[in-house]
């Protein structure tokens, strides 16, 4: 399967609804980076910029942190040697053998800007989740 970039992502989303079908939006894994905030307010925007007024009235989002453990890091590291590393043990809690997910102030402040952004930007849509 050829992989599609954003723009191509959004056209099929486009697609979809206009043949149709309900749509929604996964916005996944959300990795907590630096500069988080300013790239996924960016894609936010993108989407409100790009998505059609069909898609636009009743597409909803659906929101997941990113999750760590050892073995899907090992497995990555093969398949993918020049990736950054995700693991950071001043942002993430252990949660289980090997696996680690973000702690909970950090958590906290991805679900409120995520809610907050959603919803100025898509005021009409659901959030069916952030987790």
């Amino acid at each position: 399967m050829e992989h599609l970039d954003l723009n191509g992502r959004i056209e099929a989303i486009n697609k979809l609804k206009a043949a149709g079908y309900e749509v929604g939006i996964l916005i996944a894994p959300v990795i907590f980076v630096e500069n988080w905030k300013e790239l996924y307010l960016e894609l936010i925007q993108r989407l409100q910029k790009s998505l059609s007024k069909e898609v636009k009235k009743d597409a909803f989002f659906e929101v997941i942190f990113m999750t760590y453990s050892y073995v899907h890091t090992k497995i990555n590291e093969e398949a993918f040697p020049n990736a950054i590393e995700l693991y950071d043990k001043n942002l993430m809690t252990g949660r289980g053998k090997g696996k680690y997910w973000y702690k909970e102030e950090i958590r906290e402040e991805g679900k409120k800007f995520f809610i907050e952004n959603l919803n100025k930007y898509f005021p009409n849509n659901k959030i069916l989740y952030i987790v």
